[in-house]
């Protein structure tokens, strides 16, 4: 509920305060008298709305006056009759576009399936088509550049042939 901008909350956290200041007849006199001007405001409306009417049908403008007092929603749907004839057009563009979109997923999902049942059938010659990247190599007599945060390996030209383990680019202890 939002009355004026006004959330539900609001308007008790109002109307409680309004019956502290004033008190519970105060309130019944002021409900009273509110309700007699918003009566006053709907006949002048429903005058005037009269008078708009019967100076615009003299002068052949073809425009119709709303009979029921302007709310938003009313606003707006009289807003969207007169712009109809401006946003139609598009409306019609984006659900061609729409309807492109759809068949070209479902083309692509068709292909996908295809190609998905081609390497189930063929599954080893598949994986033997997948090529890894080789691994990087080292200058000849040097360490092994580091690929990565676990450590190197490095190899040595001692008399045992071993090389050593550095780990994150440490020499191990």
């Amino acid at each position: 509920m939002n009355i004026l901008g006004i959330g539900g909350p609001e308007l008790i956290l109002i109307l409680l305060i309004m019956l502290i200041v004033a008190g519970p007849k105060r309130m019944i006199a002021w409900a009273y008298t509110l309700g007699k001007y918003i009566a006053r405001f709907r006949r002048m409306w429903e005058e005037t709305v009269d008078v708009l009417q019967k100076e615009f049908d003299e002068a052949g403008v073809d425009i119709k006056v709303p009979r029921e007092l302007p709310t938003r929603a009313n606003l707006n749907r009289q807003a969207g009759k007169a712009l109809s004839s401006l946003t139609q057009p598009v409306q019609d563009v984006l659900d061609e576009v729409r309807g492109e979109l759809a068949e070209t997923k479902e083309a692509a999902s068709a292909t996908a399936r295809k190609a998905a049942e081609t390497t189930s059938g063929n599954g080893s010659a598949a994986a033997s088509r997948t090529v890894s990247p080789p691994p990087p190599t080292a200058p000849s007599g040097g360490p092994r550049p580091r690929t990565d945060s676990f450590g190197t390996w490095s190899r040595s030209d001692d008399e045992n042939g071993f090389g050593t383990w550095s780990a994150g680019g440490r020499d191990p202890q």
